[in-house]
């Protein structure tokens, strides 16, 4: 089963990107238990026996992740308003340099929408830099060829100084 499959079960309006990304939000096969990894327990709360609805989630060969209806539908909330706020982005010149004022919505959207998974408000832009998920300088990422996974960048250029290059044998550069 696909991502696809999953968001057409969901009733969600079909969206490649959302169905793609969707499997990138379950933690990977080492960090679960062998209940979650064979779709008999929540990958993200644990939720598991009689009277809990598990979803596929996708995955391939024998890794059958599941997801319950709550888990679930946050985590493709999440992902489908991260898309919404990069899809705004990549369509307005402002926020690509600085904080833009109709981003703010989508943006909003997508803080909520990332909460709501139980995550911490503190994520990682693409160079490495910590940022507060409410940043002004913190934007989806924007590359224009396939997005693989949700990840963040600056708005604008990273402001944190450059390390130096580490020290090379002597007499070298």
């Amino acid at each position: 089963m696909t991502g696809a499959d999953v968001l057409m079960m969901s009733g969600a309006s079909y969206d490649p990107e959302a169905a793609r990304l969707l499997i990138q939000e379950v933690p990977g096969a080492v960090y679960l238990t062998r209940q979650q990894n064979h779709g008999e327990a929540c990958v993200w709360c644990e939720a598991a026996g009689e009277g809990v609805a598990l979803a596929p989630l996708g995955g391939t060969g024998g890794w059958r992740p599941h997801g319950c209806a709550a888990c679930r539908q946050a985590r493709l909330t999440y992902v489908c308003a991260y898309l919404a706020w990069r899809r705004h982005v990549l369509d307005c010149e402002s926020c690509r340099t600085a904080w833009c004022p109709d981003g703010w919505s989508p943006a909003l959207a997508h803080q909520i929408a990332y909460a709501a998974t139980g995550r911490k408000a503190r994520v990682f832009c693409a160079c490495g830099c910590p940022l507060a998920l409410t940043s002004r300088r913190l934007r989806p990422y924007v590359v224009t060829t396939i997005l693989f996974s949700l990840r963040y960048n600056h708005t604008g250029p990273c402001h944190t100084p450059e390390r130096p290059a580490p020290a090379g044998p002597e007499g070298t550069q």
